[in-house]
């Protein structure tokens, strides 16, 4: 056989197994986008409670997810956390954030609100970009508006914070983003630099492009040694907002060990900078 017609036959191959991939991704990519855990509701809820929390429900009944308040009787200035979580877990994983809040917060009454995902707990419903930004939608409509709100996004939940705040401006004092990205579709392409990623992918959570419609502070908590959403993707994002921003980085942390390793120091500047006195 001739040198060309053996390139041409390996190429070809080649060529078959791009597409192949290819064709895998655009057909599973939400399975590799969201890990949700389920749970039933009755579990569920006396996980939550034994934290502080409780249901948190719509006016149709269905609960959207878990709420700490704070004490009735509590006399300091109120404030308001939404936390819109990452992509792995549920809501009720999340509770420790209450106690981290509160204790970098001491001169608020905190009340803070974990946002279920569809698809995810025992909420009905698939995972999507749509669903999760209407879900959001929905949360902030049902925060008690007679204390100011800060929207805490983590990992992809910094996209649907993003969101949430451009379509809330005047309901978001600020935003509280850890390990956030510029676009997702832009971390995609990075793991993927030899696919078309930004041309399959429907979720792209275009985070930058978002908050232009944002003015409020906002305050980024990056993990240097991230492998999952490296720290320049959440870089871009901060450099790009034209708006009032801090920026703090957890020099030895990676994407799933930021709360283990962000000192106290860190969550009190950032509450202090987003509900300043």
């Amino acid at each position: 056989m001739r040198p060309l017609g053996v390139l041409s036959r390996v190429l070809g191959v080649a060529i078959l197994v791009w597409l192949g991939l290819l064709v895998f991704l655009a057909l599973t990519q939400r399975s590799m986008i969201y890990y949700p855990s389920r749970n039933d509701a009755e579990s569920l809820e006396r996980e939550a409670r034994v934290s502080g929390f409780q249901p948190w429900r719509n006016p149709a009944g269905q609960t959207i997810g878990y709420f700490s308040p704070a004490a009735p009787n509590d006399t300091r200035p109120p404030a308001a956390v939404l936390i819109t979580h990452g992509n792995a877990g549920y809501a009720a994983h999340r509770v420790d954030y209450a106690h981290i809040l509160r204790n970098a917060a001491p001169d608020r009454a905190l009340s803070v609100y974990i946002l279920e995902y569809p698809g995810y707990g025992a909420r009905p419903g698939q995972p999507a970009q749509t669903d999760f930004l209407g879900a959001a939608d929905e949360a902030v409509s049902l925060v008690p508006d007679n204390m100011p709100l800060i929207v805490l996004g983590e990992s992809i939940g910094t996209g649907v914070a993003a969101a949430t705040a451009a379509a809330h401006p005047d309901r978001t004092k600020g935003l509280l983003l850890l390990t956030p990205f510029d676009s997702l579709a832009n971390v995609a392409q990075y793991h993927y630099p030899i696919l078309p990623v930004r041309w399959i992918m429907r979720d792209q959570y275009p985070a930058g492009i978002w908050l232009e419609n944002f003015q409020g502070p906002i305050a980024i908590i990056l993990a240097a040694k991230d492998t999952i959403v490296p720290a320049k993707f959440g870089q871009k994002l901060y450099d790009a907002y034209p708006g009032p921003k801090l920026l703090l980085i957890a020099d030895q942390a990676d994407h799933n060990d930021l709360l283990s390793t962000l000192p106290a120091s860190a969550w009190q500047e950032a509450l202090n900078f987003l509900l300043p006195w």
